[in-house]
């Protein structure tokens, strides 16, 4: 939504939030886009107000600052906020801030110091735009939110370009910084000056990673029972393994927290099971009776970056993964989850 489509719409009273009276009454030239006339039962209120395309939290960090000297320079009213869409906690915050704001999907927040507050909440979302942020914790991109919490700060975005490749992923720069722009956006991270970065909400990271989350997808599987004990079996894989095979997250799991987990190891593998199986050299049957291990051929790089001493996944690759499981998994994962932010090292 641009300018013209605010404007369009507010003309053609598509402003509408039962049961106030909203009128618009000029164009503003010291910063805002019009002056917004509300009343209710009687009592009304005028406002300078801007127009934004989305209330995200940095748009809405900075549009507080700027909405109010928009008022202050105009004198014709209190500060105001219109945007396509806001959420009970977006309309919380600039209530506290002092800030009005009205949508296009019928919420709002008014108030007329003296005279009335007005508060509407609930109607849905009918302008979602939440692919640029989402995508910044999906797929290869999300390397960066994944080393942002190892590591928490650096000096150069070619600094986290190189922690992704040490930890065997494989991002260019400029797609490094694209997502740091969009992590930004979200509030995840700060720019201090032109290159260093420096995360000042880990959960959000994690909560967008979870939200954005989709497991490996699976070229073959393998399951069965191979004549090997756990430890042997994984003795044999490090020995043939040059980064390609990984514990699965669930299996990695016992690694980071309380967890008995189940006797079936499962590993992720770019190879063929059957290649894989042929280098155990092992006596092996495929039966999901009394089977002991199941391969997953698998090539997402995600799956294997960050990968630990013992073939162990990443943490965070196992907090991902247990947090989307059963309920015995989503308290395992919790474990892991106070871990990762309680932590920052390699």
């Amino acid at each position: 939504m641009n300018e013209i489509d605010f404007k369009t719409m507010l003309r053609d009273g598509r402003l509408v939030v039962r049961p106030l009276e909203i009128r618009s009454l000029a164009s503003q030239s010291q910063g805002a886009d019009v002056i917004i006339n509300v009343t209710w039962r009687g009592r009304s209120g005028r406002f300078v107000a801007t127009f934004k395309r989305d209330a995200k939290p940095l748009t809405i960090k900075m549009a507080i600052e700027q909405v109010r000297e928009s008022a202050r320079a105009s004198g014709e009213g209190q500060p105001m906020l219109v945007a396509p869409y806001f959420s009970r906690e977006k309309l919380d915050q600039l209530l506290d801030a002092g800030i009005s704001a009205i949508d296009f999907c019928g919420n709002a927040v008014v108030e007329v110091p003296g005279e009335f507050l007005f508060y509407k909440t609930g109607n849905p979302n009918q302008y979602p735009d939440n692919a640029p942020i989402r995508s910044a914790y999906r797929g290869d991109g999300s390397m960066v939110a994944r080393v942002l919490l190892l590591l928490r700060q650096f000096q150069a975005v070619s600094e986290i370009q190189e922690a992704i490749r040490s930890r065997g992923g494989a991002l260019t720069l400029g797609m490094v910084s694209k997502v740091l722009k969009r992590l930004e956006s979200d509030l995840s991270i700060e720019r201090l000056g032109r290159n260093a970065v420096r995360v000042i909400q880990p959960e959000r990271l994690l909560d967008g990673l979870l939200d954005a989350y989709q497991p490996p997808k699976a070229q073959t599987t393998w399951l069965g029972k191979v004549a090997l004990g756990a430890d042997e079996l994984l003795a044999k894989l490090r020995g043939i393994d040059g980064g390609n095979v990984v514990r699965t997250g669930e299996s990695s799991a016992i690694d980071y927290a309380s967890w008995a987990g189940e006797p079936l190891l499962c590993y992720y593998c770019r190879a063929t099971p059957a290649m894989l199986l042929a280098h155990l050299g092992a006596d092996a049957k495929e039966t999901g009776a009394f089977a002991n291990l199941r391969l997953i051929q698998v090539q997402d790089q995600l799956a294997y970056f960050d990968a630990r001493p013992n073939l162990a996944a990443s943490p965070i690759q196992a907090y991902l993964e247990m947090a989307s499981g059963d309920k015995r998994q989503k308290e395992v994962a919790g474990q892991i989850r106070s871990a990762i932010l309680g932590a920052t090292g390699p």
